[in-house]
Formats: structure tokens, sequence, C-alpha cells
């Protein structure tokens, strides 16, 4: 039956689990919106600087991370940072 699937979500703690999982993702939103904000304002000051050179590295940073896909940078900082810094991330 097309019903039945969803209560899957009732057994046991899978709600509490997916409540617990939202408010994680919740945090991290928050999280990601504040710092983006402020390294926006942050670079879009530095783009409005005189020297050339600024400008320049600071507009290659803007189009790489324009250009790149979410999904792979998302995966040189799991994996990467990780490798880098010889620490273990748990995926939980």
């Amino acid at each position: 039956m097309p019903g039945m699937e969803l209560g899957i979500l009732f057994k046991g703690k899978n709600l509490l689990r997916l409540a617990q999982g939202l408010g994680v993702t919740l945090r991290i939103s928050l999280i990601s919106i504040g710092l983006s904000i402020v390294l926006g304002v942050l670079l879009g000051m530095v783009m409005t600087l005189k020297s050339p050179v600024v400008r320049a590295v600071s507009r290659v940073y803007l189009e790489t991370i324009r250009i790149v896909p979410q999904l792979v940078l998302l995966f040189v900082c799991y994996f990467g940072l990780a490798r880098a810094f010889d620490i273990q991330i748990s995926g939980e």
C-alpha cells in the first residue's frame, strides 16, 4: 500500500533521529549563512581596492568557487582537510 512506507517513520526511535538530524541541519545552515554574509562583505570590500594584484587574486578565488560544484567542494573539505591535518572525521 502507498501509505505503509510512512509508517516506518514512527517505529522505534526513527522520528527522534530524524528530528535530531533536522536540528543539526538547521544549525549548520545558520552557521553557513552567517559565514557567507561576513565573508561576502569582506570579499566585496577587497574587490574594491585599487591594487590590481589583490583584485586579481580575489577574482580568481571568486570564479573558482562559482565554477566548482558544491558537492566537489564538500568532498575536498571533508576528505582533504582530514588528510591534510591527519584527523579522523566521523560520518555519523
